[in-house]
């Protein structure tokens, strides 16, 4: 799947801005530096596109000391895949979006 530069900035600030209007989510960045964390969406969309670039081991050691469980994780798959909705993705790359971000899942919530 392949979208251009314009389109994943797009997808990203709308997918963060959905995270912190997500009273379940914001609590995990609204105490951090912003500029910081902005490449967390990003991130997220590299990873859901299939190009991330940061090891399972990187993902498990970044989320480590956050209590993220089932329900977040799943809410920011949520959010992520309403985002994709909104900008017109395909069922076909919506469905391979879920299924590499579904196995990053253990890396994140650390089961």
């Amino acid at each position: 799947m392949h979208i251009n530069e314009d389109k994943i900035t797009s997808v990203v600030k709308e997918f963060f801005h959905k995270i912190h209007a997500d009273d379940l989510m914001s609590k995990f960045f609204k105490d951090h530096d912003q500029e910081r964390i902005q490449h967390h969406p990003q991130t997220f969309l590299e990873h859901g596109l299939g190009g991330g670039k940061y090891s399972n081991e990187q993902i498990a050691n970044a989320h480590k000391d956050l209590p993220i469980n089932d329900e977040h994780f799943e809410a920011m798959i949520g959010n992520f895949m309403a985002t994709l909705n909104e900008h017109e993705f395909s069922e076909e790359d919506k469905q391979k979006v879920h299924e590499i971000l579904q196995g990053h899942k253990g890396n994140i919530i650390g089961k």
